[in-house]
């Protein structure tokens, strides 16, 4: 597992028995175990129907058969989980292949191994399309072995585990900055969920400071003549230097679109040293930086003027 040798050792062991979890649901076991309980002529015949006879030419000349490159329906149908299986030998991650193509609908056959009425009739259509994907992947390589093909999977899987493991970091950093906030309006609150805090300030006027996606913190309050935006927060919770700044330019876009609504105060909580001045470059629309890791630590400066500044702007006394 030296892909992940940045790691501290307790996470590289997680990583490492996540990683053994998926390689047995996706990778070629999966696969061998299926196509022992299939009649071998149905599954050459949707091979022979739907694939280049010159792609399976080329995957048998190296002692392979053809469904360890290509899904048929005949295979699909008999372990819907198989989905994953492909996908990750084309290289695309769950939120690229799920999210923002057309394969959406397809998510239950690898989620849950469930073809639904929906997707039944069109098993053939992702099949034809997924095979002009693997026909092509076919073509690209001068030699071709189950090594080369896990390789090819296990690439998928490590970008996965890679951002799984920064998306953890997001979630830590936005529980983080939520306990902060409760902590500093706990006298002031009237109801409160994981995803939202309402208040009622020192003007006797509702806040709402919901914790949602772009931004990551939204705070607002409610008049008569409807909502006033007051603050859009976005969290950046990684702590690795050399992408810093490519987050903070995601920052940036959502400071913009925050703009376009109406919020004056952008802020941005960070979790790794930077230059300030080269971050203000990287995202203009920012009003404050401010450290994650001080600012939750009551006894630093960074709290305090975090505390005095989030109070001015919402309304209320600091406790």
């Amino acid at each position: 597992m030296t892909e992940f040798g940045v790691l501290i050792p307790d996470l590289q062991i997680a990583f490492y028995h996540r990683l053994k979890e998926l390689e047995e649901r996706y990778l070629g076991e999966a696969l061998r175990n299926t196509v022992s309980n299939l009649d071998i002529s149905s599954l050459d015949a949707d091979l022979s129907q739907l694939v280049n006879a010159e792609s399976l030419r080329k995957v048998a000349s190296f002692g392979l058969r053809g469904e360890l490159f290509f899904p048929v329906p005949y295979l699909l149908k008999a372990n819907p989980y198989l989905l994953g299986y492909y996908r990750l030998l084309y290289g695309f991650s769950q939120k690229d292949f799920y999210n923002q193509g057309p394969f959406g609908s397809f998510s239950p056959l690898e989620e849950r191994g469930d073809i639904t009425d929906k997707t039944s009739s069109l098993i053939l259509p992702l099949c034809k399309s997924l095979i002009a994907k693997g026909e092509m992947l076919v073509d690209g390589l001068d030699m071709i072995s189950p090594t080369i093909i896990q390789s090819l999977q296990t690439i998928t899987i490590g970008a996965f585990l890679r951002g799984s493991h920064l998306n953890k970091k997001g979630q830590r950093a936005v529980k983080s900055m939520y306990d902060l906030i409760h902590s500093i309006v706990i006298s002031y609150i009237t109801h409160a969920t994981d995803r939202l805090i309402t208040i009622k300030n020192d003007s006797d006027r509702t806040v709402y400071i919901e914790f949602m996606n772009d931004p990551d913190i939204r705070v607002q309050g409610i008049l008569q003549s409807g909502s006033n935006p007051i603050m859009a927060i976005e969290i950046k919770g990684g702590t690795d230097v050399s992408n810093v700044y490519n987050r903070l330019g995601e920052s940036e876009k959502s400071h913009r679109t925050a703009r376009s609504l109406g919020f004056a105060e952008c802020w941005t909580i960070i979790n790794a040293r930077l230059d300030l001045d080269k971050a203000h470059q990287k995202s203009p629309s920012t009003t404050r930086f401010y450290y994650l890791f001080q600012i939750t630590n009551e006894s630093t400066p960074e709290h305090s003027a975090f505390k005095d500044q989030f109070c001015a702007l919402i309304g209320i006394r600091t406790n």
